[in-house]
């Protein structure tokens, strides 16, 4: 009889199947530093309610949470390419993995941009007001007063969501990329014993989940003990 299991095939898949993290780790990465972009526009462009753009991003972020991110993938992937070939600029020939970067980009910025927002809300309005009082303008209570203390704040949401979307990132050898979930179907089919490289991936996640929550802890501690010290 066939054992379900075998130790033997998971240690030869997990060298195999490490290679690729780097990959998922890109994906990750991409999507992180062009969500917080995006994130940063869409929160302050819903906070100061401009025109016509403010209605753009809440149409943006209810697509964005509110439909799956392999439909979202597609999308990008066909319409992209069409919308800048009709401005002459020819996108085909891009690979696969930087539509993957755009679209977890603009995903996470919309998730981001709730995070920002949430927390700049949740700094006193009097700290505004205190600022103009002393003559600050908007622009720099915003910069010196109001986002140090809203990244504080942020830091605990924003560690989270980076740990969902490395979860998330797995998606996409759905759409063609080898990352680790795609080298264990890859190794898997090859060998036909697919259980052990998914053992194999399931430690790899734990643990690169395990080192981002460690991670934003520590600076979270490290925020709030310099925020405690600020204040004796």
């Amino acid at each position: 009889m066939k054992s379900a299991f075998l130790w033997q095939y998971a240690f030869d898949y997990f060298p195999k199947i490490l290679r690729k993290v780097p990959t998922t780790l890109s994906i990750v990465l991409a999507a992180t530093i062009l969500g917080i972009i995006l994130g940063v526009i869409i929160a302050f462009l819903r906070l100061e309610k401009v025109p016509i753009l403010n209605i753009l991003c809440k149409l943006f972020v209810s697509f964005s949470r509110g439909t799956p991110i392999l439909i979202q993938m597609f999308v990008v992937y066909y319409a992209l390419p069409a919308l800048f070939a009709a401005i002459g600029i020819h996108l085909y020939r891009w690979e696969k993995i930087y539509y993957l970067y755009i679209t977890y980009g603009l995903n996470t910025g919309a998730y981001f941009s709730e995070i920002f927002r949430s927390a700049i809300l949740s700094v006193p309005k009097s700290q505004m007001d205190a600022a103009a009082a002393v003559g600050m303008t908007k622009f720099n209570a915003y910069f010196r007063i109001i986002i140090p203390q809203s990244i504080i704040i942020a830091i605990p949401s924003v560690g989270a969501m980076i740990a969902a979307l490395l979860q998330d990132s797995s998606l996409g050898f759905a759409f063609g990329i080898i990352d680790v979930i795609g080298q264990v179907n890859v190794v898997g089919t090859r060998s036909t014993r697919i259980l052990e490289g998914y053992f194999d991936a399931a430690i790899i996640f734990s643990v690169l989940t395990i080192v981002i929550e460690k991670l934003f802890g520590f600076i979270e501690s490290k925020t709030r003990y310099q925020k405690l010290v600020s204040k004796q």
